[in-house]
């Protein structure tokens, strides 16, 4: 018997899902998509099916998507990469990463080539890395670079105004959380250590302020007596001082696994995640922790925490992209169904003069820990995840924020619907 499918992300509630045994196929079907002329045929995918991936969006405006799990199995997480080209509205395979990964960070550095950093090489125990490496795009490869002082996953990696990138916190072994940071020199291509978290933190959220401090925000600790420990506290990076400051306010809710964006006033919006508050039934949750359908909004000025309307749907591991309109589309999250985790279809829009959110209908495809890429043009392409069953999907689907809907195009398609 197999099992279906195997996350090996941070303590099971923090950043990843749990496994469910069963029997079966782990790859989600192809989806279909009726033609302008009306014949049905296949969607535009990736290459190969992908959760828990990296994806970014390059000077060039392709997007390079790297890593995941094809599988959730020992043995599934993978090396290979591809770019989405948008003009030609192809997914086409680009160099391997030097280590298979799930997990990683993934950050642009000024010169146009792209940082990863840590995930985990296979599911389970002790699997997680301390590499990193670089992709540069003018050559399709990647390559090595200099190494972390820990193994970490459920980290943050976040560029700072130099060009120099802090990476924060996460697990080095996924049970235990870590409270070290340290700082990446693309000149020098090495990291070295810098200042320490006042409280570990895993799957936690990072936001470059206006200050040019860095926020970060929530997560949690495990390897904790009396279980799993989720955060209502955030700090302040200062990377003059190479200090971690404790922020006095707190979050209006404590939480694990949100998402955050920041939006074109400076403002930082955090949506969804995981509470240790909340019981919404007997039915005892994984860790205990509830998904939420709050967000709550950090001024860098005030120094607090101000709470949002409410989302429609709660989100844990959702994604939130800032769209070209100034609005946040939030995507996608943790759905139980029965002994499996699934993905979700719902999606939502922040309106930050209204400080609400709004449907955005429905996702094609329910997914969880799919990536979310905003486009040159303006529309987010939606790509991978878990989908209905557990099982792992390659399929896309793009966001067209002048139509307020999600769209799926046919494999063979050179254009936009």
């Amino acid at each position: 018997m197999n099992r279906r499918y195997l996350f090996a992300l941070a303590f099971l509630v923090a950043v990843g899902v749990t496994a469910c045994a069963g029997g079966g196929v782990t790859e989600a079907p192809p989806a279909f998509v009726n033609t302008p002329q009306g014949n049905r045929v296949e969607a535009l995918a990736m290459t190969t099916p992908r959760a828990n991936a990296g994806a970014i969006r390059l000077r060039d405006g392709r997007v390079l998507i790297c890593g995941g799990t094809a599988t959730g199995e020992i043995g599934g997480v993978l090396s290979s990469a591809e770019l989405y080209d948008p003009v030609a509205r192809t997914f086409t395979p680009t160099g391997s990463m030097t280590v298979a990964r799930t997990g990683q960070t993934i950050t642009m550095l000024r010169d146009g080539r792209v940082l990863l950093t840590g995930g985990d090489q296979n599911a389970g125990y002790r699997s997680q890395l301390a590499s990193a490496e670089i992709y540069d795009p003018s050559s399709g490869a990647f390559t090595a670079t200099g190494s972390m002082s820990t193994p970490r996953e459920g980290h943050t990696a976040t560029m700072l105004r130099d060009g120099r990138v802090l990476v924060v916190g996460g697990s080095p072994n996924g049970i235990q959380t870590t409270g070290s940071a340290e700082i990446y020199d693309p000149t020098s291509g090495t990291f070295s250590r810098t200042g320490h978290l006042n409280q570990p933190r895993v799957a936690h959220v990072a936001a470059l302020l206006g200050t040019g401090e860095v926020l970060i925000a929530g997560g949690g600790r495990g390897g904790m007596p009396g279980g799993y420990i989720s955060y209502d506290t955030a700090e302040e990076y200062d990377p003059v001082r190479g200090r971690f400051t404790a922020i006095r306010a707190h979050m209006t809710s404590d939480r694990v696994g949100a998402a955050a964006v920041k939006l074109n006033d400076g403002r930082v919006l955090i949506v969804g995640g995981k509470s240790g508050r909340i019981m919404t039934s007997r039915v005892r949750n994984l860790g205990s922790l509830t998904p939420l359908n709050t967000a709550e909004i950090f001024d860098p000025e005030s120094g607090t925490f101000i709470k949002t309307g409410d989302m429609s749907a709660p989100h844990y591991l959702g994604t939130a992209t800032l769209l070209n309109d100034g609005n946040v589309l939030v995507v996608g999250g943790w759905r139980i169904q029965g002994p499996v985790v699934v993905g979700m279809r719902d999606a939502e829009v922040y309106q930050p003069e209204t400080n609400r959110f709004f449907r955005a209908g429905q996702t094609n495809v329910a997914r969880l820990t799919n990536t979310a890429t905003l486009l040159n043009d303006g529309e987010v392409l939606i790509a991978g995840g878990v989908a209905e069953k557990g099982l792992i999907t390659a399929s896309v689907e793009f966001y067209s924020p002048k139509q307020h809907r999600f769209l799926m195009l046919p494999e063979t398609s050179g254009a936009t619907e």
